[in-house]
């Protein structure tokens, strides 16, 4: 009986895990360059959990929660005719200096210009061009080449630093759009990767998905808890009953 408490309850948190991880992408879903959560899960042998020297008294199987990833499949893009947007063909991502110095990426190209030319997120982080510096730009009419080279009235100023990821198994949500991975899992982008101007991506959340899913999660958790229920139901009546004396 223990263990079925275990079981259902391993769901029952997987259930939760799961709703809170779509609920995150639906509150995303307007986000410009969003990339989606998603849970994977792996399967044990309740064997594994019996009494020792018994296994075979608990063969059964369940599902466990096994980690979190980050779907990398491309958002929708969609013109806007807006000069500071930008959009990434191919596998890259723009690159970002956070506050504490430290590199960021991300697929979001709705950048703004501050009050000293520098080039931005929508949070004020720096855009960094391909030598490691913030992308400095003086007023004038901005353009750029699909190698991301940005030029002012027709004049080339600097590059864009636009890197791709070895393994996208390896990185992390650091905020909203932004993720972060090793250094040395990075490089630079080849020439398979585009950059063009005027252009948006949105966020990778299929809204009428995500949708499905909370009803079937839902459902799934409302489930256990009533096998929960019904375990606590058992063990009280083995509580009250076993033991007792009848006559």
């Amino acid at each position: 009986m223990n263990l079925g408490y275990y079981i259902s309850g391993v769901a029952g948190q997987m259930a939760q895990t799961k709703m809170d991880g779509i609920s995150n992408n639906l509150a995303n879903v307007n986000s410009a360059g969003y990339m989606e959560d998603r849970t994977s899960f792996s399967s044990s042998f309740a064997g594994k959990m019996g009494r020792e020297g018994a296994p075979e008294k608990t063969s059964a199987a369940f599902l466990s929660s096994n980690t979190q990833y980050i779907s990398t499949q491309a958002g929708t893009i969609h013109q806007t005719g807006h000069n500071l947007d930008f959009a990434v063909h191919g596998d890259g991502y723009f690159r970002v200096q956070m506050k504490d110095g430290s590199e960021a990426l991300t697929r979001a190209g709705n950048f703004k210009l501050n009050s000293s030319g520098n080039l931005t997120t929508q949070s004020n982080l720096n855009i960094l061009d391909n030598n490691n510096a913030p992308v400095q730009l003086p007023i004038g009419k901005i353009t750029i080449t699909g190698d991301g080279t940005i030029s002012v009235n027709n004049q080339p100023i600097t590059k864009l630093g636009v890197a791709m990821i070895t393994d996208t198994r390896n990185m992390q949500k650091v905020a909203g759009n932004l993720i972060s991975t090793d250094a040395s899992n990075i490089t630079a982008a080849d020439t398979s990767v585009e950059v063009r101007q005027g252009e948006l991506e949105s966020s990778n959340v299929n809204s009428v998905l995500a949708m499905t899913q909370i009803v079937a999660t839902m459902r799934n958790y409302q489930s256990m808890m009533k096998v929960v229920e019904q375990y606590n139901q058992l063990s009280g009546q083995l509580s009250d009953r076993v033991g007792m004396v009848s006559g």
